[in-house]
């Protein structure tokens, strides 16, 4: 229940701090939540030759420490990639003023936190192949990080039929509306593309200054917020999904479009989901211009945008839940013989 709390409180705050702010927070939280798991699990006999440790990145170091003292295997979730994402953000700040207040960093004992954990741990999983290049870079060894994508909860006897993309095609975007997510280059291709029959559909909390929103260019059609439950109804108001983000440990929302059949046009820059011309097109970051080629394209050829639809279908029946957990297992017994556990 404290955890609980603590949280709602956090999530409440978090647009009113700063990043340092946030870092102290994340520490805060992390220290209290990793004692009181270790102080439980000192009380609870494991065995080495059985058990696991999975934990969060930021939540785990404590026990971390009494797991390696008891000899018991250990992995860590990392779920972003780190310094890596920052430092990229804080670039796009630089390259497009006036678009979000600049921001600060996280402090550096959230970072000490973090590489502590990463010391500590047997595995760091990370869920995109962008994300093990990005911790590698902050010192992370490359044969100790494993790679598993996320996944979501599906029943394939409820998904849709393909779309059928026609009229004004509809491109949808859905989630954090702010720089890091590279919303400037979808304004960008919105710009480029203002002259043909094209509809942007912008959905998710906004994180950029309303000067900018109130200069959006008028194929751009604002929902704002939308809640869980309205999901559903927003992806089937689309044709295709875009999520042209700077950089993301995975970007679950590309599973959630397929699942509704839509293509996605994507960066390489999150969790590879999307193979390039068969259930989507995958598009340079930081690039307007081809953000724009790709989506004229899809409006220009309507019968690619169904057979794009048809293979979404089939490609996230590979994200089930189950299909997920079975990957890790085995990772997870691949590693630990090669560990020697």
């Amino acid at each position: 229940m404290g955890a609980t709390v603590f949280q709602t409180v956090r999530h409440l705050h978090r647009g009113r701090q700063s990043s340092a702010q946030l870092g102290e927070e994340h520490c805060r939280f992390g220290r209290w939540f990793g004692r009181r798991v270790r102080n439980h699990l000192q009380n609870v006999d494991l065995d080495p030759a059985r058990d696991v440790f999975f934990g969060f990145d930021t939540n785990s170091l404590e026990v971390l420490e009494l797991m390696k003292q008891r000899r018991v295997f250990t992995i860590l979730d990392q779920v972003d990639p780190g310094i890596v994402h920052e430092d990229m953000v804080i670039e796009e700040t630089k390259l497009w003023p006036g678009w979000q207040k600049f921001p600060d960093r996280m402090p550096q004992d959230y970072w000490n936190r973090r590489k502590a954990e990463w010391d500590l741990a047997n595995l760091v999983l990370v869920n995109s192949e962008w994300s093990r290049q990005a911790i590698i870079k902050q010192g992370v060894p490359a044969e100790k990080i494993i790679v598993a994508p996320l996944a979501i909860d599906l029943s394939r006897e409820h998904l849709p039929p393909p779309v059928e993309p026609d009229g004004t095609l509809k491109v949808l975007w859905l989630g954090n509306v702010f720089i890091g997510k590279g919303i400037q280059y979808l304004v960008e291709a919105a710009h480029l593309l203002k002259n043909q029959d094209i509809e942007f559909l912008l959905a998710g909390p906004l994180g950029i200054e309303e000067k900018v929103v109130q200069n959006f260019p008028a194929n751009i059609k604002v929902l704002g917020r939308v809640t869980r439950d309205q999901l559903s109804r927003v992806y089937r108001q689309a044709h295709v999904f875009v999520l042209p983000t700077i950089s993301d440990g995975f970007g679950v929302t590309q599973l959630e479009a397929m699942a509704h059949g839509l293509p996605v046009v994507v960066t390489p820059n999150c969790g590879r989901v999307v193979t390039d011309g068969k259930d989507g097109i995958v598009v340079p970051a930081r690039n307007g211009r081809a953000l724009a080629d790709a989506l004229a394209r899809l409006n220009s050829d309507r019968e690619l945008v169904r057979e794009m639809s048809r293979n979404a279908l089939k490609t996230i029946c590979n994200y089930d839940l189950p299909s997920n957990a079975r990957l890790i297992c085995q990772i997870v017994r691949r590693e630990r013989s090669r560990l020697g556990f």
